[in-house]
C-alpha cells in the first residue's frame, strides 16, 4: 500500500470495486493471498502487476474491467489479453503463470490461467529472466527490451530489494 500511494496514482475504485477490491488495501491483501497460496513473491506480483498496468490506470490493450493485471494473452501481435471475473481471479491468473515461468511445482490450486500450458516451466528462475532478451534459454514474459530487469529495479524501488 505504500508503495502504491509513493507513486501518486490515484486508485481506481469504482473500476475495481466490481471485481471485489474497492480500495487499494484490499487489493494488495488479495495480492498477497494469491501470490502466497502459489508460493509466488508478493513483492515480484506487486511490481509486475504495477508495470504491466502503469500503477493500475491501463490504457494499453487491456482495459481494467478485464482484471488482468499482467497483460496474459496481449500479445506483440495486439491481441487485448484474457478477461478474468475478478480481481482475485485475475491477480491468481498472473501468479500461476509466474509460477509456471519460476518454478516446475504442481499448481496449489485449480489452474485458472488459460496460458500456463503455453509457459516452458522453470526456465525463469530469476526475476530478470522474465524478460525474452535477458533469458538464457531465450522465453520469458514478455519481449520488451529490459523487462526482467526493470521489474527487479522496481523491486529496489518500491521495497529496497
Amino acid at each position: 500500500v505504500a508503495a502504491y500511494d509513493r507513486s501518486g496514482a490515484r486508485y481506481p475504485a469504482e473500476d475495481l470495486d466490481a471485481g471485489g477490491a474497492p480500495t487499494i488495501e484490499v487489493f494488495c491483501g488479495i495480492l498477497i493471498e494469491e501470490a502466497g497460496a502459489e508460493g509466488v513473491s508478493p513483492e515480484v506480483l506487486f511490481v509486475q502487476a504495477m508495470h504491466e498496468t502503469g500503477w493500475l490506470r491501463f490504457g494499453g490493450q487491456v482495459n481494467i474491467s478485464q482484471f488482468n493485471f499482467g497483460g496474459l494473452g496481449a500479445t506483440d501481435g495486439g491481441g487485448a489479453g484474457a478477461s478474468f471475473s475478478s480481481v482475485r481471479i485475475g491477480l491468481r491468473a498472473q501468479a500461476q503463470h509466474l509460477k509456471a515461468y519460476g518454478s516446475t511445482e504442481p499448481l496449489n490450486q485449480d489452474c485458472v490461467d488459460p496460458r500456463f500450458h503455453l509457459v516452458r516451466r522453470g526456465c525463469a528462475e530469476y526475476v530478470e529472466w522474465l524478460g525474452v532478451h535477458e533469458n538464457p534459454q531465450g522465453c520469458g514474459w514478455a519481449t520488451d527490451p529490459g523487462y526482467g530487469i526493470k521489474l527487479r529495479a522496481m523491486m529496489g524501488e518500491c521495497f529496497g530489494l
